[in-house]
């Protein structure tokens, strides 16, 4: 069977996906809870993964995964944050954010239903807009503590790192993605070939992430 070089960048980002799962099972065991977390994100992750590879294949629409992928991502990470920020208001608040960002999604999905070929872009983008601001709420932590004496072996500073440019990268491919679809469907390849390799450079921090963290 015949691949183009875009369907082979997209498909083979299952890899870094892989390689970051495997380090995650190393470090499981002995992780603190924000690092089980990750962990966790990434094993399902790579579950995703593999239940799209195999519809791919069979040419069947992986379309359904998008929603529960979106909101599993999104509740880790927002637990993860909770744990990592210390901050009160936001522990108070993640199960109600996670229970209203459901619910957009939801019924999302039940206005979308009959339209297989359209991704519902809105959860993607509220959570895109969430992390970026709990990235960014991680920086000024770090940097208005001063408690962090080599940023570079802090397993969060990859992890916001990459989720930061992954998530401002990816936000207006999330807005437009709809729209793209319909413009030209050479150009919506060429986007999801972009949002692959940002998915490449997303597992590779969190593989990073885990690496250096391996001591504490």
């Amino acid at each position: 069977m015949h691949y183009s070089s875009e369907q082979l960048i997209v498909l083979f980002t299952y890899l870094p996906v892989l390689v970051a799962a495997v380090m995650a099972f190393i470090r499981y065991r002995k992780a603190r809870s924000p690092v089980k977390l990750l962990c966790t994100l990434i094993f399902f992750a790579l579950l995703i993964e593999s239940i799209s590879r195999v519809l791919w294949f069979f040419k069947t629409s992986n379309l359904f995964l998008w929603p529960v992928y979106v909101i599993v991502e999104f509740g880790l990470l927002l637990w993860m944050y909770s744990l990592v920020l210390e901050q009160k208001w936001l522990t108070n608040a993640r199960s109600w954010l996670l229970a209203v960002f459901v619910g957009i999604i939801l019924i999302r999905e039940v206005g979308q239903s009959g339209q297989s070929v359209w991704i519902d872009n809105a959860g993607r983008s509220i959570e895109s807009a969430v992390v970026i601001f709990l990235a960014l709420a991680y920086f000024y932590k770090v940097f208005q503590e001063l408690k962090v004496q080599n940023l570079l072996l802090e397993p969060f500073f990859w992890v916001s790192a990459g989720l930061l440019l992954f998530f401002s990268g990816n936000f207006l491919i999330f807005v437009f993605m709809n729209f793209i679809l319909l413009y030209s469907k050479n150009l919506n390849d060429q986007i999801w070939v972009i949002h692959a390799l940002m998915n490449y450079m997303l597992y590779i921090t969190y593989t990073v992430a885990l690496w250096v963290g391996r001591r504490k």
